[in-house]
């Protein structure tokens, strides 16, 4: 089910991002064609993915490492009585 949510959320993205631009840009002095839309969409929806892969990836591997040291400022706050 994953998968099919984030297809369906790109999905979703995508024709907002292609009418977004469509309709935006022109207030910004750019006149574009909807062809133009479609692919200024497209290279953005790819760098996102991505951005999102990477994001995963180096969570993936970071995670725990991240959490210990979460943790390690946790308590040193609770040291000093400030989440008490």
């Amino acid at each position: 089910m994953s998968l099919v949510e984030v297809v369906t959320s790109t999905l979703i993205g995508f024709g907002v991002s292609v009418w977004a631009n469509y309709a935006v840009l022109p207030l910004f002095g750019f006149q574009v064609k909807l062809s133009e839309s479609l692919a200024i969409t497209a290279v953005f929806t790819v760098i996102s993915i991505a951005r999102s892969y990477l994001v995963r990836r180096f969570f993936a591997v970071h995670l725990k490492r991240f959490a210990a040291w979460c943790q390690v400022v946790y308590d040193d706050f609770s040291k000093m009585g400030h989440l008490t």
